[in-house]
């Protein structure tokens, strides 16, 4: 399943809460019975085409939704709404506020609490509403100062293709690992890796103050903390949550101790001990394993991470692990 595909309501997971309908009742109806009140009107005529999917992570709603005539939308979000893919020309309006209609890159992020409109051509949506809660707990840990400053307005960030490609793939993995039946450790690094995604969207434009220093002891505490945690789901909140510290400073603290960002120490962490636990080459170890054990979600991509920084495949030190005289595998 690609990216694409799962940005269309023609193509949902098969797992996907799914919608369809031509007729403007059912479709007011439904969404009003899911969402809470709202209001839509179809500019034109004839059967609305109308199509929608849902899934549902811990902390986050994410689906998309397609229509074959232009409609103005009324609602109200609950928690942290971006809508990633927007119809091209679509306007929209928050009290007196109205954007300019949206290009091809433009997405829309709306705070908790907010009334919109939204008033869009026919065409396909793909949107995410993340928990209030969750994800202010992210940036309150991440950047305490900007929280109550410039975050609680509608924004239409104009993203660059890598931020844009880096959010597309994070809300996929998730889309992906909401699937019943699979390890629920792979939905939470999932998760994880899209509220940080989301929170650096939400945190890009918003004032910067000068970092402080992080003191030594408490980095080696930070430290030592990640490395009793790696199999659990840990964002860049979490660890200035634990740092005690904002942003900024974590970040200067370990580009100054380490010459890397604070994530890619906790990934290079991860890989060095799934590393350790496939070398120890066990029968009951598997290489998916290894990589949900130690937070992974994506096993392609832990396998060329692993490469990167092992300079072998998971499956090759698995294998060399066995092939060892009184090795475990017998």
């Amino acid at each position: 399943m690609t990216t694409g595909s799962l940005l269309t309501a023609s193509a949902p997971p098969h797992w996907a809460r799914q919608f369809q309908s031509d007729d403007l009742g059912e479709v007011r109806a439904f969404i009003g019975n899911q969402d809470g009140p709202h209001s839509r009107v179809a500019l034109a005529g004839r059967p609305l085409g109308y199509a929608m999917y849902q899934v549902r992570a811990q902390h986050t709603h994410l689906g998309g939704s397609e229509s074959a005539v232009a409609q103005v939308v009324r609602g109200h979000v609950h928690g942290w709404l971006l809508q990633l893919a927007l119809p091209p020309g679509t306007v929209l309006r928050s009290g007196l506020r109205a954007s300019a209609p949206t290009a091809p890159n433009t997405a829309a992020l709306i705070p908790p609490g907010w009334a919109f409109t939204r008033r869009s051509p026919p065409g396909a949506l793909f949107a995410m509403e993340v928990d209030a809660h969750a994800l202010t707990a992210e940036l309150q840990a991440r950047r305490p100062e900007a929280v109550h400053r410039n975050l609680r307005r509608l924004a239409m960030p104009e993203l660059a293709a890598a931020e844009r490609r880096a959010l597309l793939t994070a809300a996929t993995q998730l889309v992906l690992a909401t699937e019943p039946g699979l390890d629920g450790r792979r939905q939470g690094s999932a998760e994880a890796c899209f509220m940080d995604c989301m929170v650096d969207l939400v945190l890009r434009d918003a004032p910067a103050t000068r970092p402080g220093a992080l003191a030594l002891a408490r980095a080696r505490d930070l430290e030592a903390w990640i490395d009793a945690h790696l199999d659990e789901p840990i964002t860049m909140g979490s660890l200035c949550r634990v740092a005690g510290v904002g942003e900024r400073s974590l970040q200067k603290s370990f580009l100054y101790r380490r010459g890397i960002p604070p994530m890619r120490f906790v990934a290079e962490r991860r890989l060095l001990a799934a590393h350790q636990w496939l070398a120890q080459g066990s029968p009951a170890t598997t290489v998916t394993e290894a990589a949900l054990r130690f937070g992974f979600s994506h096993l392609g991509r832990f396998s060329v991470s692993y490469r990167q920084a092992i300079g072998e495949s998971p499956s090759q030190t698995l294998s060399a692990a066995r092939a060892r005289p009184g090795s475990q595998s017998g």
